[in-house]
């Protein structure tokens, strides 16, 4: 355990800005993309009758482009930490699949509804009244 925690320390010192940035924002990527999918899996639950035909292609390509663009974020950002030069090629490549899931998500409508939603709980008088 403690292993761990120096070796993480270690290389957040040693990476230049950029690099460390870049490493960040890949780890983010594949968060998103974790809770993108458990997001996914929930809508099509609840709303599974009302899907059409052409709705399981997009949600099969929302599926497929967040789980082979997080694993591939989630490489990339092991290899930049250790200043491999594929991790690069990983992160470019992770994008594309990114954007297929975007678009997927925008067929499927939910990138609209996730927007909507937040906006709408962001004017709730609770949310409000916890912030202010």
């Amino acid at each position: 355990m403690f292993r761990t925690l120096e070796f993480a320390s270690a290389t957040s010192t040693s990476l230049p800005f950029r690099i460390e940035q870049t490493r960040g924002l890949l780890r983010l990527q594949l968060v998103l993309n974790m809770v993108g999918i458990l997001f996914l899996v929930l809508t099509v639950v609840n709303s599974g009758p009302a899907l059409t035909l052409g709705d399981g292609v997009a949600a099969y390509t929302v599926l497929g482009g967040l789980l082979l663009g997080g694993l591939l974020s989630a490489a990339a950002a092991k290899g930049f930490a250790r200043g491999r030069v594929s991790a690069w090629f990983l992160a470019l490549l992770a994008q594309p699949f990114v954007i297929a899931a975007v678009w997927g998500g925008w067929q499927l409508d939910l990138t609209l509804r996730v927007g909507i939603l937040l906006t709408v709980n962001l004017l709730r008088a609770r949310v409000r009244d916890y912030f202010f």
